[in-house]
């Protein structure tokens, strides 16, 4: 939210905020977000509704959940947790 207002956790804004009025303001944000969607004809919706690459632009097609990362590695990581590595 504070990203959204353009404000630092020290400023005194920020710090007389209370968790009610996150709450609000995240709540019509989403609103918000609803209605610009709502003024958009199908197909400019799928558009803005698909997942994008942050750094380019480009559909990611559902690389959110299910994503592998290639660095990923699951040997190591079986090591650190102390179980087996298969």
């Amino acid at each position: 939210m504070l990203r959204e207002f353009h404000a630092l956790p020290t400023e005194e804004r920020a710090r007389a905020m209370k968790d009610r009025d996150y709450l609000w303001c995240l709540a019509n944000t989403l609103m918000d977000r609803e209605e610009e969607l709502e003024r958009l004809c199908p197909g400019c919706q799928a558009r803005a509704l698909a997942e994008h690459c942050p750094v380019c632009g480009r559909e990611t097609a559902g690389a959110g959940e299910g994503f592998q990362n290639p660095a990923f590695d699951l040997v190591r990581f079986e090591e650190l947790r102390g179980g087996s590595g298969q």
